[in-house]
């Protein structure tokens, strides 16, 4: 019995090692801003950066598709995201300027190659362009902003996500709706196990193999400690 306590206070003191190191490791904060309707993080900002951008080249697509576009249903939809998006951007800027942020002026480089592809095809083949471009990108953008909706603790920028949620899903549905939306138009599924190998090989929190030896060596603990404080049984 001496032996097996020695083995539990050893256990203890390597438990509590590794539980301390653990919680030692800060959390990236990534500039967390503290505003009067709640923290503001990194990735609340990123999202506003992110609607910004995506109305910078949708907005002015959509309004081609009045002159470029030969299907009734593309024109009629195009117009649809170009004035939703204006919306949302005036949304999006006001939003920003509350929290005393800029954002975005121009398109990032890979959506001016995407306008350029659109702007030089006419007819069936800008149809099929312009819908398979658009669905892609509203596919990318939407798991971002539903992440974004479901941690934020911050008011506005929940009530902002939200906006941004109904419009992606409103235009996603109108964009599938037209037929044209192939295969590439839709975003790759998630592997699975993706979610945890993303978080094992991510440096966010503790580190995951304190995490693992930590529960290893506290089920030994247990283990022990009931082997320990079992009653024994009386020698005959």
């Amino acid at each position: 019995m001496t032996r097996a306590l020695a083995t539990v206070f050893a256990l203890l003191f390597l438990f509590s090692g590794l539980t301390a190191t653990a919680a030692a490791q800060p959390a990236d904060t990534g500039g967390v801003m503290d505003t009067p309707s709640g923290p503001l993080t990194a990735n609340d900002r990123e999202l506003l950066n992110r609607v910004r951008l995506a109305g910078l080249w949708e907005m002015p697509m959509g309004e081609l598709t009045a002159t470029k576009a030969s299907n009734a249903r593309v024109k009629q939809i195009g117009k649809m995201i170009m004035l939703d998006h204006m919306m949302l951007d005036a949304l999006t800027k006001k939003t920003a300027a509350g929290f005393g942020l800029t954002t975005p002026d121009v398109p990032n480089p890979a959506q001016q190659s995407w306008m350029e592809e659109i702007n030089a095809l006419e007819g069936d083949a800008f149809d099929q362009a312009f819908v398979a471009r658009l669905r892609a990108a509203h596919g990318q953008i939407f798991p971002f902003i539903a992440k974004v909706r479901s941690g934020t603790r911050n008011d506005v920028i929940r009530g902002f996500a939200q906006a941004g949620i109904d419009v992606v899903m409103k235009h996603m549905t109108l964009l599938e709706s037209t037929g044209l939306a192939g295969d590439s138009s839709f975003a790759e599924p998630q592997p699975a196990g993706g979610i945890i190998n993303a978080t094992l090989a991510s440096n966010e929190g503790p580190n995951m193999w304190v995490i693992l030896t930590v529960t290893a060596a506290g089920a030994v603990l247990t283990v022990l400690l009931l082997r320990v404080l079992r009653p024994r049984r009386p020698v005959r």
